[in-house]
């Protein structure tokens, strides 16, 4: 997998107003890579919340967020084909193997 890659798209291809946060390992493996895409203030009043996407291990993945980050994100642009399994943050839940 190209992790290296992956976050150039992300960090290079959103937007000007978009901003890749990288953190260390997880712990959930199986969930690897997830991306977490904020709405902007604008949709966060309205309503929208963070989206969750996981299993984000293509390039041609890391570029559909990329397009959907440009088109405005969650509350402002529905997510391509390709990001239908993305989770709003009102569903995800602490995994009960997590440890913490």
């Amino acid at each position: 997998m190209d992790h290296d890659g992956i976050a150039e798209i992300l960090a290079h291809e959103s937007g000007s107003d978009a901003e890749l946060v990288s953190t260390d390992c997880l712990w959930q493996c199986g969930l690897s890579n997830v991306v977490v895409v904020n709405p902007s203030a604008a949709a966060r009043r309205a309503g929208a919340r963070p989206v969750w996407i996981q299993k984000v291990n293509t390039l041609e993945r890391a570029r559909a967020i990329a397009e959907w980050v440009r088109l405005g994100g969650p509350g402002t642009a529905e997510p391509p084909n390709d990001l239908r399994d993305a989770t709003p943050q009102s569903v995800v839940h602490r995994s009960p193997l997590a440890g913490w």
